[in-house]
């Protein structure tokens, strides 16, 4: 039984890995255009070069992540072009103030949200080679948190309205998937799969809640975003 539990939880493990590896691509595509878009929006330098990095290394992660899942005995992922996501942003906002909720999503939560199940994961890591492609992926996922959040502290100082603020609830709600707040069954082989690189749904609320808590709201705080709406909405989904 024990080997058909870790045949079993190898094959979700492939299968998660490979919805990363085009998560991977799909983020690169997304850097790409932001970078772009940072340009025309007359960005501060050292930022658009953080974006046309991080697009480089997500390119990186999703190869990672192909290699991971044949490693785990998955069907092969074919790494072709994917399209750029668009971001969805509140109306009435200009270019610039879409840009930048866009990237305060992209970046300031999400990525920071990333490294922190990463840095999570890569201490249950049971697989020497899940653990390496971790270790490695968590390292730039760092990197990327802090080109949203030197984005966002450029535009606080050139007098940018607050436009994260009001719309917060929702953009958090597109970081996450509903399925963290479901009572659905975990899956049978769970413990074994928070070794390959899948936390439990319990772990992850809590990490949610913790770096939503002490790191990305006191950080949009710092840069003028009233963070009420969204400290009340996290209240009422995970109380």
């Amino acid at each position: 039984m024990a080997d058909v539990g870790a045949t079993a939880a190898r094959e979700a493990a492939a299968q998660i890995w490979r919805n990363r590896a085009r998560a991977e691509l799909e983020a690169a595509a997304r850097f790409t255009r932001l970078a772009g878009e940072l340009v025309a929006c007359d960005a501060v330098a050292p930022v658009v070069t953080m974006a046309r990095e991080a697009a480089e290394d997500e390119r990186r992660h999703a190869e990672r992540c192909g290699a991971l899942v044949r490693e785990l005995g998955g069907k092969p992922f074919e790494l072709g072009a994917v399209p750029a996501p668009r971001g969805v942003t509140p109306g009435g906002l200009g270019p610039r103030e879409r840009l930048l909720y866009e990237i305060v999503a992209m970046s300031c939560v999400t990525e920071t949200l990333s490294a922190a199940l990463l840095g999570e994961l890569v201490a249950r890591a049971t697989d020497p080679l899940v653990r390496e492609t971790m270790q490695s992926i968590l390292r730039d996922e760092i990197d990327h948190a802090r080109l949203g959040w030197a984005h966002l502290a450029a535009e606080h100082e050139r007098g940018a309205a607050d436009v994260v603020g009001p719309s917060l609830p929702a953009m958090l709600a597109g970081t996450i998937s509903e399925e963290l707040f479901s009572s659905w069954a975990e899956h049978p082989a769970q413990e074994a799969l928070s070794g390959l690189g899948a936390l439990d749904r319990a772990e992850r609320r809590r990490i949610f809640s913790e770096t939503m808590s002490l790191v990305v709201f006191p950080g949009l705080r710092r840069f003028g975003v009233d963070t009420g709406r969204g400290e009340r909405w996290l209240a009422e989904r995970l109380p």
